[in-house]
Formats: structure tokens, C-alpha cells, sequence
């Protein structure tokens, strides 16, 4: 009888878990698919079972993104295709479902490294963070989702009080799952090790980090005969000035909010500042290895990323911090003060939920301006010919509208007769007719911008043409990193008839 009272209480925990992990990006539910989610659907209408899963390395990545090799995460959306079709609420619930298993798993792996109290408040945190959202809101950051889940299970099997033969097998069975969802995952040997130092390994531990390197051995090998090389993103080469530049933004993602743009406040800037001196200050206090374990796991997940930057703009690219994010909430474990300070940590956590929240109804309106923008450009588009926008909304705040250099994938089942080229993006903050306009300056075509949707112009590489049919420039003018009010665009069309046309904060209006 007394077992059977207490059991119910066991659960508490975790079901709280599971209803902040759900609750904090609840709102994607009504949000529809957008960027690369429409190629994404595109090519699961097409799909032909396992098989094709295992054959395609560009299931999901729009244009020339990037070239990968993800059967196991094609194999997770193919699935819910088959079971539900082109439902997004069905899509967005597999993701908040992906979610609540890796919440439950970083509250299990962090109670192996810390007291209950302090493992349940770091799980939380993560349920909670706001960074979380491209992962979560948008259907494509799924790949994260799964690659996470996947690897989060491989490293609780390594660390788990079984016979050595059954964890081994585990991790290398969940790595070989985790590493053909996401290339993040090639870094969980180096993981695994890294538990083991904190928690005191034996000499036949060893074994099983082994074990997951000689899986990734034979993945690897999979992918690059499957993609002819290393793939991945061409556009974003490797570079030693590149690599601190892009570290420093996933360090400052990591301690600032994705709804503030960072380059065009700058002053957010010392709220890392800030943060970091109190971790430190803390840390020093507490002195526990617990945090630096946490913050190695930061580092060492980021690494295969170091071409990669966070916009802290926008946000985009802050789906690859995920894991990442689980060296953070091991690191909160260590940092965490007695229970008597349940009340800040208590605030601290309705500020994160609220964050999310909030970014959350981002993925809505981002969803409506996408299903605008495309079905003005099907009526607008030259029949037989080619639709040229002059500008494109790449963003909605944290959220994707349109990523490439066309809009293909949108109008690719709407038996459009006509050919697309986008010259370059601004980011919407508010919804403003008139906000970005557009006039002939010679051969090129000036465009100017406020504040409330301002180009898009990159930080750590230099300005490259969208596509061949058009290509941009930035004129001289007062600058902000990332971001401007001022573009030459400069249109090349490539069939005939052609139109140019212009999003203005709102709509797509033809120009000139």
C-alpha cells in the first residue's frame, strides 16, 4: 500500500516537465509551413518508402542551402506524412512531442550529475529557453529535434547501470540513429567522455565511447559516398578569423533574447556582460566541476558549427544550439543555489517561458505573410515567363518566411507556369505597407527601408547574388552589422516576358 501512494508522486516531476516543454512553444500548433518546410512537403508527396529515404541527401534543404545525408530524419517526417498527410498541426505536434523526450532526457542525464532538486531546475530552464524556438516552431528544425533525442539517448545508455555489452549497444545503436538525423552528432564519443570524467570512469567504460566512434566511422563513410564528399554548405567556407567570429555569436546567442536585434541595440550586449560575471562569481562560490563539464559540453558541440553563425538579428541559425544548449542547463545544475531560492529561480523561469511564448507567435504571422506573399505572386507572375522580386520577406522577427533565391518550393504545387528570382531579403518587424520602396537608379534599382523591415546583409562573408537571374549591393551609408536601409538591386532575367515586383513591408506591389 505504501508503494502504491508513493508512485504516483514519482511521476510529478516529469509530467511538469513535459507540460512546460509543451506549453512554452504551444502556439506553433496554428502556425503553418513555411521555407524550407514547403520543399520539405514537396518531396514527401513524392517519396517512394525506406528505400528513397536512404537514397536522397536533399530531402528538406532548399536550393543550393546545403547538401546532407539525414535518412533517419527523413524517415521521422515521412512518417507523419504517411500517417497524417500535409497536416502542419500534425507536423508541429511530432515536434513539441520531440521536445518533451528531450526535456525528460536532460533531466535524467543531469540527476546522474547532480542532486534532484538541481537536475529538475535545469531541465526546466531548458524546457523553458528561449532559444529553443527555431527548433521547435519551425517543422524543419526537426532535424535538431531528432538528432538530439537520438544522441541524448545513446549518452544515457553509455551512462546507465547495465551490463557493459547492453550499454555499448545502445549508445552505438542510438548514435547510429543520431548521427544520420544530424551531423551534430559525430561529436557524442567526445561526449561520452566527457560524462565519464565527471562521474569516475573504469578502464572498460572506455569501451563504449569506442564503440560509438566506430559507429560514426561506418556512418560517415555511408555519407560520403552518398554525397560524393563532405557536403554540407559550400557557400560558408572554413577560416580561422570565420570560426572566432562565429563562436562569439553562439556564445552571445546564448546569454541574450532572440526577440531584440542584437547589432541594431548594441547595449544588449552587456547582458552577457552581466551574466557571465554572476555565473562567475557563483562558480567560484559553489565550485563544483559540474560547470565546467557544462560549459565544455558547450564548447565541444559548437565545434563542427564553426562556420556557421547565429544572425542575432533574426535568429536564424539558433536550431543549432540545441544541443549545445544541454552543456548550458548541466552548467545551470552546477550553478543552481539551495531550494530557499525558489522564488528567483522561479521568476527566472516565467521570464524564459514568456520569451518563448512570445517568439512563438512569431511562426504565425510568419506563416500568413508566406501564404500572402505567394499567392500574389502566383497572380501577379507573367505567364511562361519569369516573376523577379526585387525584395522578399526572409524573416518575420525569430521566424522564417522564405529562405533562397526563389520561391519554388512555395509555388510548386500550385502549377505555376512561370519561373521566379528574388534579389535580395529584408526582415520584417512590423507589418507596414510602404516601409520598403523601390526606385530605377541607372541600370540598378535603389531600394530604401525603415527600421520596421530592414535588408538583410551578411556579417561574416561578403555580399553574393541570391541566384544568377538578380544580384544585389550594398551602397555606402551608415552601417549596422547585418542589417541596412539601403540596396542596389540589380535584375537579370533570364526568360521572357518578365515582371518586377517589390514586397513593401506588406504586400508585392509591381515596381517602377
Amino acid at each position: 500500500m505504501r508503494l502504491a501512494h508513493r508512485r504516483p508522486g514519482r511521476w510529478l516531476p516529469g509530467l511538469a516537465l513535459v507540460a512546460l516543454a509543451c506549453i512554452s512553444f504551444l502556439p506553433v500548433v496554428w502556425s503553418s509551413f513555411v521555407s524550407d518546410d514547403l520543399l520539405l512537403v514537396h518531396n514527401l508527396r513524392h517519396a517512394h518508402g525506406i528505400g528513397w529515404a536512404f537514397g536522397r541527401n536533399d530531402a528538406g534543404e532548399a536550393g543550393a542551402a546545403g547538401h546532407f545525408y539525414r535518412p533517419f530524419w527523413t524517415l521521422w517526417n515521412l512518417g507523419l506524412f504517411r500517417l497524417f498527410g500535409a497536416s502542419a498541426v500534425a507536423f508541429h505536434l511530432g515536434n513539441l512531442l520531440l521536445y518533451a523526450v528531450v526535456v525528460l532526457e536532460v533531466w535524467v542525464l543531469a540527476a546522474r550529475l547532480a542532486d534532484p532538486w538541481r537536475a529538475w531546475i535545469a531541465a526546466a530552464a531548458f524546457a523553458v529557453y528561449p532559444r529553443h524556438g527555431e527548433s521547435v516552431a519551425w517543422v524543419s528544425g526537426n532535424t535538431d529535434l531528432t538528432a538530439v533525442a537520438a544522441g541524448l539517448g545513446a549518452l544515457l545508455c553509455a551512462t546507465a547501470r547495465w551490463p557493459l555489452w547492453a550499454r555499448a549497444l545502445g549508445a552505438g545503436l542510438l548514435t547510429t540513429v543520431a548521427t544520420l538525423c544530424k551531423e551534430i552528432a559525430f561529436v557524442l564519443p567526445v561526449l561520452a567522455l566527457l560524462l565519464f570524467w565527471r562521474r569516475g570512469a573504469r578502464r572498460e567504460d572506455l569501451l563504449i565511447p569506442g564503440t560509438m566512434l566506430a559507429v560514426e566511422a561506418g556512418t560517415f563513410a555511408a555519407r560520403w559516398i552518398e554525397l560524393g564528399g563532405f557536403g554540407g554548405y559550400s557557400g560558408y567556407p572554413w577560416t580561422p578569423l570565420r570560426a572566432v567570429g562565429v563562436a562569439a555569436s553562439y556564445a552571445i546567442a546564448a546569454l541574450t533574447p532572440p526577440s531584440v536585434e542584437t547589432f541594431r541595440y548594441p547595449v544588449v550586449l552587456s547582458l552577457p556582460v552581466l551574466i557571465l560575471a554572476l555565473a562567475a562569481w557563483r562558480a567560484w562560490r559553489q565550485s563544483d566541476r559540474l560547470v565546467v563539464v557544462g560549459l565544455a559540453w558547450f564548447g565541444i558541440s559548437i565545434l563542427p558549427l564553426l562556420n556557421l553563425a547565429v544572425d542575432l538579428n533574426n535568429a536564424n541559425g539558433e536550431r543549432l544550439m540545441l544541443l549545445a544548449s544541454v552543456g548550458l542547463a548541466l552548467a545551470l545544475a552546477g550553478l543552481v543555489p539551495p531550494a530557499r531560492a525558489s522564488g528567483a529561480l522561479g521568476a527566472a523561469l516565467a521570464v524564459g517561458l514568456a520569451l518563448s511564448l512570445y517568439s512563438s507567435f512569431d511562426w504565425i504571422h510568419a506563416g500568413r505573410i508566406s501564404n500572402r506573399v505567394v499567392g500574389q505572386a502566383e497572380r501577379l507572375g507573367p505567364a511562361n515567363g519569369e516573376l523577379i522580386l526585387l525584395d522578399a520577406p526572409e524573416s518575420y522577427r525569430t521566424a522564417h518566411v522564405f529562405t533562397g533565391g526563389d520561391l519554388g518550393e512555395a509555388l510548386s504545387d500550385r502549377n505555376a507556369d512561370f519561373t521566379t528570382a528574388i534579389c535580395t531579403h529584408v526582415v520584417v518587424r512590423e507589418q507596414r505597407p510602404g516601409t520598403v520602396r523601390f526606385a530605377q537608379n541607372g541600370s540598378a534599382y535603389r531600394g530604401t527601408a525603415t527600421w520596421d523591415a530592414p535588408f538583410d546583409f551578411p556579417a561574416l562573408r561578403r555580399t553574393s547574388a541570391l541566384t544568377g537571374d538578380c544580384s544585389y549591393a550594398r551602397p555606402p551609408s551608415r552601417r549596422r552589422i547585418g542589417l541596412g536601409l539601403l540596396v542596389d538591386a540589380m535584375p537579370r532575367p533570364s526568360r521572357a516576358p518578365s515582371a518586377l515586383v517589390y514586397y513593401d513591408g506588406r504586400d508585392l506591389r509591381p515596381c517602377c
